[in-house]
């Protein structure tokens, strides 16, 4: 699976919580209805309180958000779509989040056998 992760900055004029509501109930939707290739979708939002890792400090990001397509070719086409690129779903996009600080990373998911 090619997966496209993002780490997201929530727009300031957004609480943490008006973030995550968003994103769920307006923003993830209209995402899933355009990108009809995606096999994954995923959103991970900060734990409020929860103790820090003795590995590493704070990561301060408000949310990573993982889209999965089964090729790059289906990738493309979804992401590159008029549909995607829309004015509606841009301007969802700007309403959620703080554009000059998110960070995408494409990668090549490897799943490892648990049994």
């Amino acid at each position: 699976m090619i997966k496209s992760v993002s780490l997201l900055f929530r727009n300031p004029e957004l609480s943490p919580e008006e973030f995550r509501a968003y994103w769920e109930d307006v923003h993830a939707p209209l995402v899933k209805k355009l990108l009809p290739g995606l096999i994954h979708y995923s959103g991970s939002f900060p734990v409020q309180g929860a103790k820090q890792s003795p590995h590493g400090g704070a990561f301060e990001c408000d949310g990573i958000v993982e889209l999965g397509w089964p090729d790059a070719a289906t990738m493309n086409r979804d992401m590159n779509s008029p549909e995607f690129n829309s004015p509606e779903r841009e301007a969802s996009s700007a309403r959620l989040m703080d554009l000059s600080k998110t960070r995408i990373r494409l990668v090549e998911e490897v799943k490892v056998d648990l049994d």
